[in-house]
């Protein structure tokens, strides 16, 4: 499993496979591990890259290829239904798509870094915008210590 890349979602912590053809999920309740499907329609490893997020409480997958990124949604977490809530052109950011990926979304905006930017895509104006960029030459590409906040699973009660 790419163990960079874990999402909270329902209780449970949820990791993509190398290979990209599931996701392992450890239910935190009941202390069970279990297999999620991805939508059939996500073909990983064909220069496709695909990540697992989390937006508005649901599980969500972002598949990016050279010339589209499409964003798709767990609606029904039970049935393991996926819905694809968004297909979005690159052909506007297309010299920085190679080295692109998403860190963070909501329903209105995903949010990728590239080795020097963090762009956002609004999702309901489909406009992209730059929200920073490295000015000098750092040592580490951006990505390298680019990282979404979210609070706490835990109450600090």
């Amino acid at each position: 499993m790419n163990r960079n890349q874990v999402v909270y979602v329902n209780s449970a912590l949820h990791w993509l496979t190398g290979s990209g053809s599931y996701i392992l999920v450890l239910d935190l309740n009941f202390e069970v591990w279990r297999k999620v499907s991805v939508p059939d329609e996500t073909r990983y490893g064909t220069g496709n890259r695909v990540y697992l997020l989390e937006s508005d409480g649901c599980l969500s997958l972002i598949e990016i290829s050279d010339t589209w990124m499409k964003i798709w949604v767990m609606k029904d977490y039970e049935r393991e239904l996926w819905h694809m809530v968004d297909r979005v052109s690159l052909g506007c950011i297309k010299g920085l798509v190679h080295g692109i990926f998403p860190i963070a979304q909501t329903g209105e905006c995903v949010f990728l870094v590239t080795h020097k930017q963090v762009l956002v895509y609004h999702r309901t104006s489909w406009a992209w915008k730059e929200m920073y960029s490295v000015q000098n030459n750092a040592t580490l590409p951006l990505w390298f210590s680019a990282h979404a906040f979210r609070t706490s699973i835990f109450p600090c009660e």
